[in-house]
C-alpha cells in the first residue's frame, strides 16, 4: 500500500528557505521551532489551551489598540479579528505544535501565534494561500507595537489567573469536606499526641478544624498571589522603553484589553522595565503552590498513620477501600488515594524547585524564563486540583471513625493524669503517677 507523499511550501526569512507543509497555517518560524527543539513526547504549546486563549484576548485587544491609534487598518483588524475567532473554536489547535520550552524567551510561542492568524486571515477573509503574508503580515500587522517580552509575560498572568479559579474551587471544597466530618463525629472524643506520644482528649471536629482552617488559609495566600498577576506589561515592548511602541497605541491599550477581556481589574505595571527584569510576581504564585502541596502531604501522612493497622496500627479512623493492597498478601488494604495526591504534592514541590532557579537567572534587561514558569505552574495547578478532587470525593467524604478505639485511647493513662491535674495541680498529680507506677485503675480512683 502506497502512503501519501507530504506536500510542502518553501517560506523565506533572514536565515534562509525552510520547507513546511502545505496545510500548515503556521509559518517559517514555527518550523524553524519544530525542526530546532523536537518535543519528543514532551508538551506542546496546545497542551495549555489557558496560554492559547490568553494570546488570543491579547492579539485581538492589540489589534483594536492599533486601529483605535491608526496604525492598522480596519479591512485588515476585521480580517485578524474573523481568524482569532476561528481559532477561538479550538478546531485549529494542532497550528500550535512547538515545544512547551525553547530559547528566546517566548518568541516561538508569540510567532506561532502571529503567524497562524496572519495565514488565517488572509486565507478566510482574501482566499489567499497559507504562507502569502499578504495583506496581513505576521510581524507589520499582527504584532504591531508588541514584542514577544509584554505579550508572552501579561499571557502568562492570564493563564495562571484563569487556571486558579478551578483549584480554588476544590480546594474550598476539600476544606468544607473536613468541615462535614468534623459535625458528622463531633461527639466522638479522640486522643491528640504530640511528638508522636500521647496528650490530651480532643474532639473530631478540633482535629479535622484544624485541617479545614489551613485548607482556607492556604486558599487565601494563594488568592492573594494571583491578585498580584491583574498587574501586567502589556505595551511595555521590548524591555520596557516607552519609544518602542506607538504613543497613541500605548495610551489604549490597557483600556482596550480591559474590554476585551471584560475585566476591569487588570491595569499596567508602574515600572515597566522592572516588569521586564522580573518575574518574582509569578514565581510568588509557584512557592505558594509549593507550599500549598507541603501542607497536603501533612494531612495525608496524618490520616495514613491515624488509619493504620487493621489491627496493629493507630485504627482510629478507617478510610473508604478502593483497591486490594498487595499482589501477595490477601485482606490487604493501603490508604492508595492519599498515597496518589502525595504523589501529585511531590511533584509540584519538584517543580517550583526548576520554576525557583527563574528568579537567579534574568540576567540584565529581560528574564527570558517565563516558559519554564508558566509550565510548570498550570502543570501544577492541574495535578493539585485532579489530586484535591479524588482526594476529597475518593477518601475524605467517607472517612469513617473507629468510636470503640477511640473510647479506648481516651481513657489511658496520660488523659487521665492530666484530668486529674486539672482538677488538684500538677505536683499531685504527679505524685499520683508515680505511686501507681502508671497504672490506670489505680490512677481512676483519685478522679472518682
Amino acid at each position: 500500500m502506497k502512503t501519501r507523499e507530504q506536500s510542502y511550501r518553501i517560506e523565506k526569512d533572514l536565515l534562509g528557505e525552510v520547507s513546511i507543509p502545505t496545510g500548515a497555517v503556521y509559518g517559517v518560524q514555527t518550523q524553524r521551532a519544530l525542526d530546532s527543539f523536537p518535543l519528543a513526547g514532551e508538551k506542546s504549546f496546545s497542551d495549555y489551551p489557558e496560554l492559547l486563549r490568553a494570546f488570543m484576548l491579547i492579539k485581538k485587544a492589540c489589534v483594536k489598540a492599533n486601529v483605535q491609534a491608526g496604525q492598522v487598518e480596519d479591512e485588515y483588524a476585521d480580517a485578524i479579528n474573523k481568524a482569532i475567532s476561528a481559532l477561538e473554536t479550538g478546531d485549529f489547535n494542532d497550528q500550535f505544535p512547538v515545544h512547551s520550552f525553547h530559547g528566546g524567551g517566548g518568541v516561538s510561542f508569540n510567532m506561532n501565534v502571529n503567524e497562524v492568524i496572519a495565514n488565517l486571515a488572509n486565507h478566510l477573509a482574501y482566499n489567499k494561500a497559507f504562507g502569502s503574508y499578504d495583506p496581513v503580515h505576521p510581524n507589520n500587522h499582527v504584532n504591531l507595537n508588541q514584542s514577544t517580552s509584554d505579550v508572552f509575560c501579561t499571557a502568562i498572568h492570564i493563564a495562571v489567573i484563569e487556571k486558579w479559579q478551578s483549584l480554588a474551587t476544590e480546594l474550598l471544597s476539600l476544606a468544607r469536606a473536613f468541615s462535614g466530618l468534623g459535625k458528622k463525629w463531633q461527639g466522638v472524643k479522640k486522643i491528640a499526641r504530640t511528638c508522636l506520644q500521647d496528650a490530651v482528649e480532643i474532639s473530631f471536629n478540633d482535629f479535622f478544624g484544624g485541617y479545614r482552617n489551613l485548607l482556607a488559609r492556604e486558599h487565601q495566600r494563594l488568592d492573594n498571589a494571583v491578585a498580584e498577576l491583574y498587574r501586567i506589561n502589556l505595551g511595555g515592548s521590548i524591555v520596557g522603553r516607552p519609544e518602542d511602541a506607538n504613543e497613541d497605541y500605548r495610551r489604549h491599550i490597557i483600556e482596550s484589553f480591559r474590554q476585551t477581556i471584560d475585566n476591569s481589574q487588570y491595569s499596567q505595571r508602574s515600572n515597566l522595565f522592572d516588569s521586564a527584569q522580573n518575574l518574582d510576581d509569578i514565581v510568588h504564585v509557584s512557592s505558594h503552590l509549593n507550599q500549598l502541596a507541603r501542607s497536603l502531604v501533612k494531612i495525608c501522612r496524618d490520616l495514613r498513620l491515624i488509619s493504620s493497622g487493621p489491627q496493629t496500627g493507630f485504627g482510629e479512623i478507617r478510610l473508604p477501600a478502593v483497591q486490594p493492597g498487595s499482589s501477595a498478601m490477601p485482606g490487604k488494604i493501603n490508604p492508595a488515594v492519599p498515597e496518589f495526591l502525595m504523589q501529585c504534592c511531590f511533584q509540584v514541590s519538584g517543580k517550583h524547585a526548576a520554576t525557583d532557579m527563574v528568579l537567579d537567572h534574568g540576567e540584565l534587561d529581560l528574564n527570558i524564563w517565563g516558559a519554564v514558569v508558566v509550565v510548570n505552574i498550570l502543570d501544577s495547578m492541574s495535578c493539585l486540583e485532579n489530586g484535591v478532587r479524588v482526594f476529597r470525593t475518593r477518601c475524605v467524604e467517607g472517612i469513617e471513625v473507629n468510636e470503640e478505639k477511640n473510647n479506648e485511647n481516651i481513657h489511658t493513662i496520660i488523659p487521665l493524669v492530666n484530668r486529674l491535674k486539672l482538677e488538684k495541680g500538677y505536683s499531685f498529680a504527679t505524685k499520683v503517677f508515680k505511686d501507681s507506677q502508671g497504672d490506670p485503675m489505680k490512677i481512676r480512683r483519685y478522679l472518682e
